[in-house]
């Protein structure tokens, strides 16, 4: 069997995974890992030598829960300790489009960010005036329509 497929399909996995870095200090709550899980993992990784900042980033089904109409007193007190922790903590706008939300509708103190945008014209004016996500990884994770 010819292994040298598999060996350039390796490679440039390889080779593309160390060219985007997930970001320093970014942590991800996403559908396979919740808010809190994300927080924990920040709480156990980082050291004291780290930077006292760190970076939440919120998305796919994770982002319904920062919609503030909706967001229950255990999902607000979860980003209150993360924030108070020095986190700042972001949502994807094509998550918020998802459920038909927009930044005014976030908890306080969430900042709603933009990935990688396939055509700018499809996109709403308040998704076009948001920031851009705060590293590599964030803007992949962010990007889409």
């Amino acid at each position: 069997m010819d292994m040298r497929p598999f060996a350039v399909a390796l490679l440039t996995f390889a080779v593309s995974a160390a060219a985007a870095p997930l970001g320093p200090n970014l942590f991800i709550a996403d559908n396979a890992f919740t808010i809190e899980r994300a927080i924990a993992d920040a709480a156990a990784q980082r050291t004291p030598q780290d930077p006292p900042t760190w970076k939440l980033l919120v998305a796919d089904s994770e982002a319904a829960r920062l919609v503030a109409a909706r967001a229950t007193p255990a999902t607000i007190e979860a980003i209150r300790k993360a924030r108070a922790s020095g986190a700042t903590v972001y949502v994807c706008s094509k998550d918020l489009k998802a459920i038909n939300a927009t930044p005014r509708d976030l908890i306080q103190g969430v900042h709603a960010v933009r990935g990688y945008l396939a055509a700018d014209s499809q996109v709403p004016d308040w998704e076009r005036r948001l920031p851009w996500a705060p590293d590599r990884k964030s803007l992949a994770v962010c990007g889409g329509a």
